[in-house]
């Protein structure tokens, strides 16, 4: 039972459907896209209330497809007079716009007008009164846990939750609505000494708040964090193998994604341009996506234009088996929507070469670099080369030595892909992406001269 929306499904079933209909009587074929979401959030810090809200939002958007032109609007009103009004501006816009052949609605035959749905909705307390108590239980354990070390000083803590309801309607009578929830912890810990303050931070997400992180176990490891960082220093400039743990390492996993995405491969602004067949990674690894996961954060039955996803490997033993096309960038390549035209599902990375938990792969590690934190840096997508200012730790004999900050490493997305020797047992999943720690074997470490 919903406890934030306040629209149903079939109310907006209707207003995709009308606004298709509108469309299809100024001659256009159309897609509209309808959505609702309502919001609680609490914030507490010191025992004292900062943030307690309750939001809501809704927007109807549309695409026209009209002598080969298309046209977009959006509106955040469901009433006869608005969705009137959203579909003269899409077909006004569309006037505008250089014919594509390639600009319109993909196959009917494509469409996903039944099949899997997974659950991605659960029922759990979402009341602002539930986010405050929730809230309020992380702030007290993080008061407790500072009043036992002078050195630590506890942050904000926070709990959402959000409920969404989205329904898609095309001009080939396409109609599918989907029912969404999301929880959120989170909490900040403070660390300081006489060499300085640094601030670190633990959280959970799922579906439903039974499966979160317990409130204990989220400021317990966001107070090791913080605690963990002090004393860092800087350190010499050297190459070294690198350890990045699960949190940074995702971020390497989006970048294979976003290499693999059909714009940037139409546009030819990815460093591994015509990918299929070519070995990206070592044999040992392996990327799979699946849409179908129950409760996954990324899971779906159909994306933005109505097209299914499969369970697939992206890469298989290292080798690019997959992209994540659109019917747009498909038609681009010569090729079919993947089903991926809001991005990629739920992925996992995974190796088959020997690895084991943190302990395992600090000892695998031996001596070098454990990066925690990305500062600040970039990614050339079309060259590869990439460049991140972190923080962390230096590992001494499979042993964390002290914190590292003031430090920059620097080299080239395929040649780190090539350098992956394992990834960690250590597995955590950040939204779409689960992964464990990742061990390149080398990288090249800027620090003090």
């Amino acid at each position: 039972m919903t406890m934030l929306l306040t629209q149903s499904e079939a109310a907006l079933c209707e207003a995709a459907q009308r606004v298709v209909e509108l469309a299809a009587r100024r001659g256009a074929r159309a897609r509209a896209s309808v959505r609702h979401e309502g919001i609680a959030k609490a914030a507490m810090r010191g025992g004292e209330v900062e943030t307690a809200e309750r939001s809501g939002s809704q927007n109807l958007s549309l695409t026209v497809f009209h002598e080969g032109r298309r046209g977009s609007a959006s509106t955040a009103g469901f009433d006869k007079a608005a969705i009137e009004r959203v579909v003269e501006e899409a077909m006004l816009i569309a006037t505008y716009v250089q014919p594509d052949p390639d600009a319109d609605l993909p196959p009917a035959d494509g469409l996903a007008f039944s099949g899997p749905a997974p659950q991605v909705y659960a029922d759990s307390p979402r009341s602002p009164e539930a986010m405050l108590e929730a809230a309020s239980a992380l702030d007290r354990i993080a008061g407790g846990i500072a009043a036992s070390d002078t050195r630590l000083c506890a942050g904000e803590s926070v709990a959402a939750a959000t409920e969404g309801l989205w329904a898609l309607a095309t001009s080939d009578g396409f109609c599918r609505s989907v029912l969404r929830s999301n929880d959120a912890r989170w909490t900040v810990m403070l660390a300081q000494d006489e060499g300085g303050s640094i601030s670190d931070f633990c959280q959970s997400q799922e579906r439903q708040a039974d499966a979160l992180s317990s409130a204990q176990s989220l400021t317990q490891e966001a107070a090791d964090r913080a605690r963990r960082a002090l004393g860092a220093r800087a350190i010499g400039s050297r190459r070294c193998p690198v350890l990045f743990d699960p949190r940074t390492a995702a971020t390497l996993v989006d970048i294979i994604a976003g290499a693999l995405n059909g714009v940037a491969q139409y546009r030819r602004m990815s460093f591994l341009p015509d990918p299929l067949g070519r070995v990206l990674a070592p044999a040992h690894l392996d990327l799979q996506e699946d849409p179908f996961e129950p409760l996954g954060l990324a899971s779906g039955g159909f994306d933005g234009e109505g097209i299914a996803g499969s369970t697939r490997a992206i890469l298989r033993s290292g080798v690019v088996e997959g992209l994540f096309l659109s019917t747009f960038s498909g038609r681009k390549l010569g090729m079919a929507s993947t089903g991926n035209a809001d991005g990629y599902y739920n992925l996992r990375l995974t190796s088959t070469a020997p690895s084991g938990d943190r302990a395992a792969m600090l000892r695998m590690l031996g001596t070098g670099l454990v990066v925690t934190h990305f500062q600040g840096g970039k990614t050339d997508p079309a060259s590869g080369n990439w460049t991140q200012a972190v923080r962390g730790f230096w590992v001494e004999g499979g042993e964390i030595a002290h914190a590292v900050t003031d430090v920059t490493l620097a080299g080239t997305v395929p040649a780190m892909l090539n350098g992956i020797s394992t990834v960690g047992r250590d597995v955590e999943r950040m939204g779409a992406i689960r992964t464990g720690s990742i061990l390149i074997e080398d990288m090249q470490l800027g620090g003090r001269a």
